[in-house]
């Protein structure tokens, strides 16, 4: 009793406001703290979400899918119809990977990688790595397996684009084999070697160089790089190139013959592939171009560059850019105010009946982005969005921390909005309208749906509902309801 004596009559208030419609909140299917706390659930359904403390703690549950997570610290994910899962801590400083047996784990940003992959056989293959010091892999081909520790000792096989990787107390000894061709370096990479595949030569960098595999191939430098030298076949067509820098640069191929002198001053390109021809003078700063491919540039005043389904240009870059992409079903168009700080990107079908999308974004202000579905979204702040589209983890650890304010709208049409992290929400479906302003106290709370009618005021403190499947009215007073019907 003296408890309450001792309260102030505004914290009294207060009290009541908060807790009196929890109480009488928690039979329904929606419970509503603003920021604090908010819970939805579907009995038919199971599915269930709750979001705490602002962004910070949030649970879902739909369908065969479930997350919770502590952000930014941790978020775990489990899809179980696809046998997925994934786990992030201080995304993407570290992620852990599940899906169908197989499992990826990072550290550090990919410093520490692992990764395990379960064979047809039943045998599991292990591949592990700690950048720069530790290569492994495990597998059941004991001829893709291999150890390497560096800079010590290390004998890789089909890693880097390589079919195999020797080094021994490196620079001292690389060795790189790939296609049959070995390229040994001693004290990489001034001295090397070349054998195998009918390939000879060698290096001392970056005094003389050559390289040659019969009319194949015949490379070469000299006090690199000066002189670069280069006569080669290439997917059946020869091609050949001559460098004397600065002073000259000559490229040859089957249809494209490019000359620059006194590069980057004048440059001169002629493709009959696809009938152009180009003058840079200099490059990048004026370009002038005609044919099928034309191009009129002052950098970094305007550009124009027009193809048969291309089109791009800036004015005054980087203030201005724009880019068209004609496509057999669809037109895309990109425009661009110095680079990111506002990004509009269209999709415009050409098949009847098919619907357009379209993502927009000013940074670091707000992301807006609408599927030919016709889902969409609207994210107020957006700091990250322009620069890492579609990034699910990324959606999942950061970006609700920031978003102040959100709007989802789904296949079917229906509308949801929070505003401060439910501190005023809206919720706008086929069954009705809802809405909600409560700064964790309940300050108003509005229904109109297919099951009740229902304002209230602080909670309680004052309203009127109505339950449509019996007809029952109620007002309340000093949250003390009064049946009317």
């Amino acid at each position: 009793m003296n408890f309450w004596v001792k309260l102030p009559t505004l914290q009294i208030l207060l009290l009541l406001l908060t807790v009196a419609p929890l109480f009488s909140a928690l039979a329904l299917d929606t419970i509503n703290l603003g920021p604090l706390f908010y819970m939805e659930k579907d009995e038919e359904t199971g599915e269930k979400k709750i979001d705490a403390l602002g962004p910070l703690i949030s649970y879902k549950k739909e369908g065969h899918t479930t997350e919770y997570g502590f952000r930014p610290i941790f978020y775990n994910y489990k899809d179980a119809a696809k046998d997925r899962a994934a786990f992030d801590f201080l995304y993407p400083l570290s992620t852990y990977r599940t899906f169908e047996g197989d499992t990826k784990f990072q550290a550090l940003v990919y410093i520490f990688y692992y990764k395990s992959t379960l064979k047809q056989s039943g045998y599991r293959e292990r591949e592990y790595t700690l950048i720069p010091f530790l290569f492994a892999r495990h597998t059941e081909d004991p001829e893709r397996s291999f150890f390497a520790v560096f800079p010590v000792y290390g004998n890789m096989k089909n890693k880097y684009g390589k079919d195999r990787i020797k080094f021994f107390l490196f620079p001292l000894f690389l060795q790189t084999e790939n296609h049959g061709t070995t390229n040994t370096n001693l004290l990489w990479p001034f001295i090397g070697y070349y054998s195998g595949n009918g390939v000879k030569g060698g290096r001392l960098w970056p005094i003389y160089g050559q390289k040659t595999a019969g009319d194949a191939l015949n490379d070469r430098f000299a006090l690199w790089p000066l002189y670069l030298q280069t006569d080669k076949e290439f997917y059946g067509a020869r091609v050949s190139s001559l460098a004397i820098l600065p002073f000259y640069y000559g490229f040859d191929m089957p249809g494209r013959k490019q000359r620059t002198y006194g590069w980057p001053f004048f440059t001169y390109v002629e493709n009959t592939n696809r009938n152009f021809k180009r003058y840079d003078m200099p490059w990048p700063f004026v370009t002038i171009s005609r044919g099928d491919v034309t191009t009129n540039r002052i950098f970094p005043l305007f550009s124009v560059k027009k193809e048969e389904d291309f089109e791009t240009g800036y004015a005054l870059w980087p203030l201005y850019s724009w880019r068209k992409h004609e496509l057999e079903d669809y037109e895309i168009k990109k425009r661009a105010i110095v680079y990111f700080l506002y990004k509009d990107v269209q999709n415009i079908p050409k098949v009847q009946g098919c619907r357009d999308s379209r993502s927009i974004n000013l940074w670091p202000l707000f992301t807006y982005r609408r599927t030919p579905e016709g889902k969409a979204y609207f994210n107020f702040i957006s700091p990250l969005e322009t620069f890492l589209q579609d990034n699910a983890p990324r959606e999942r650890n950061w970006v609700p921390l920031w978003t102040i304010f959100r709007w989802d709208r789904d296949e079917e049409g229906n509308h949801v909005s929070s505003f401060l992290w439910n501190t005023f929400r809206t919720e706008s479906t086929k069954k009705g309208v809802k809405v909600d302003l409560r700064p964790i106290i309940p300050v108003l709370s509005y229904e109109n749906t297919d099951k009740r009618d229902k304002f209230h005021i602080l909670g309680g403190l004052f309203g009127y509902s109505k339950d449509k499947e019996n007809n029952k009215k109620t007002l309340k007073f000093l949250f003390i309801p009064v049946n009317i019907s």
